[in-house]
């Protein structure tokens, strides 16, 4: 009777060839949503250098070969990361996923809250999003609590907004 054969003693499966591939094709869809990624989000990415290298180099190669090439090493890349992370950064930026809606309403209600609530809710929100600058965010809500939405796409309101996306953006990605 060998070890493999002992009962009692749980046995690792190894997942099947054709799991293997699915696994790997799933990385290399990855690496590609990652390279399409605006190059700001990429150097923002919970990632080593090395892949936040490869995914930059990725987007100058020409379609084809070398693309496939690069875009395979950086499947294998991949492993080494923490891929939920980086799943969650390309599902908030790719319009339609959960994530990405999840972080739009988050933003408009900081900004319902930040023009109506004053102060507790600022300092809530910079103890949650440090990164933000205090002055600059100050500005956009007292722009905003002042004019009504015009509707128009620099809007105070929706200036406001861009920014807590940003920011709320950059807090979900550390």
């Amino acid at each position: 009777m060998s070890d493999a054969d002992t009962p009692g003693q749980p046995q690792e499966e190894l997942p099947s060839k054709s799991q293997a591939k699915r696994e790997m094709q799933d990385l290399r869809e990855l690496a590609a949503a990652l390279a399409a990624l605006p190059e700001e989000r990429i150097h923002q990415l919970p990632a080593s250098s090395a892949l936040i290298e490869g995914l930059l180099e990725v987007r100058h190669l020409p379609d084809g070969d070398p693309r496939r090439r690069q875009t395979l090493y950086l499947g294998r890349q991949i492993l080494e990361e923490d891929e939920q992370a980086l799943r969650r950064a390309v599902a908030g930026q790719t319009a339609g996923t959960p994530e990405h809606t999840r972080r739009l309403h988050m933003a408009e209600r900081w900004r319902e809250r930040l023009i109506h609530e004053g102060k507790p809710a600022l300092t809530e929100f910079m103890d949650r999003y440090p990164q933000t600058d205090v002055q600059h965010l100050r500005q956009l809500i007292r722009n905003a609590a002042r004019q009504s939405d015009s509707g128009d796409r620099n809007s105070p309101r929706r200036r406001l907004y861009r920014y807590l996306r940003e920011r709320i953006d950059e807090g979900e990605q550390l």
